[in-house]
């Protein structure tokens, strides 16, 4: 039987710095999902709050690949 995310469960923290670790801790929450291990409402909504580190890291990357572009620019 899945399990609610309102039922005790251990706190975990997770290391989302990059892209790739939010995409391993999907791929992980689909698989429990798909394994009947935690209920799909829950997955989904873990999922669209994974979304939110996984946009600010891109947007950060983003930033920082267009401020080196515009140094160089000044630079040439």
């Amino acid at each position: 039987m899945a399990r609610k995310l309102t039922d005790s469960c251990p706190r975990l923290r997770l290391r989302l710095k990059t892209l790739d670790d939010v995409r391993v801790d999907l791929s992980r929450l689909y698989w429990a999902a798909k394994a009947g291990q935690i209920e799909t409402s829950d997955a989904s909504r873990l999922a669209n709050l994974l979304a939110i580190p996984g946009r600010l890291i891109e947007g950060g990357d983003i930033e920082a690949r267009l401020a080196t572009l515009e140094r160089r620019e000044l630079e040439s």
